[in-house]
């Protein structure tokens, strides 16, 4: 396979992750692009024009090239809130040794593999598609779908009932108590949707929604 050629199949490969409809009307004009820029001899992508190239196509699935600010920092925190949900999860299974120290106080030994399973379980599994909803809702909105801020709101409005209602429960005879650290990270949590929540639901975001996305 020759320098140019090699090349060429890895530009491809990045801007595969480009949205289709981007592709067919600007992708050969892209690469050509990027083909007269490379520098002499290049035979790959190099990981900094990857990671670029890369960005930019997040960027236009998530619709954050052309959506007004107030929408773009709501998808940045929705998107925020997907990381956060999963370090969550980082955050309760390397504080578990701590949560056992400090039920070891008040719960019999046989009593912890059931609040472990019925506490913890739940959320551990449930964490992946908190995550993707999060993805979800953050796309829909950045694309501007008439449906996505009331989504959001529902989604909102049960992620606070799970959050009081567990911070409620950590008191409870057979409740397992909270560390500060997981308490500090469903409060950022929680605030991130807040902000996200009060930036789509703004009038300066709400032309963003009354346009079909595929005008756009």
């Amino acid at each position: 396979m020759t320098g140019p050629s090699q090349l060429e199949r890895g530009y491809r490969r990045v801007l595969a992750c480009y949205p289709k409809a981007f592709r067919r009307e600007s992708g050969e004009e892209i690469l050509a692009v990027l083909m007269a820029t490379a520098g002499e001899g290049q035979r790959r992508v190099g990981p900094a024009e990857s990671a670029d190239l890369i960005m930019g196509a997040l960027r236009m699935h998530f619709g954050l090239s052309r959506s007004p600010r107030p929408v773009r920092n709501a998808v940045r925190l929705m998107l925020l809130g997907a990381v956060l949900t999963l370090a969550d999860v980082v955050t309760i299974l390397v504080t578990l040794g701590g949560v056992r120290s400090a039920a070891a106080h008040d719960l019999a030994a046989a009593q912890w593999p059931g609040a472990m399973l019925t506490q913890v379980g739940p959320w551990l599994a449930s964490a992946p598609i908190a995550a993707g909803l999060w993805l979800c809702l953050a796309w829909a909105n950045g694309r501007g779908y008439h449906w996505a801020r009331p989504a959001f709101a529902a989604f909102f409005c049960v992620l606070t009932i799970v959050t009081f209602f567990g911070l409620g429960q950590a008191g409870g005879e057979d409740a397992l108590p909270h560390t500060l650290p997981d308490v500090i990270a469903t409060a950022v949590l929680w605030l991130a949707g807040l902000a996200a929540g009060v930036l789509i639901l703004s009038d300066t975001a709400g032309p963003h929604y009354q346009q079909e996305p595929a005008q756009r």
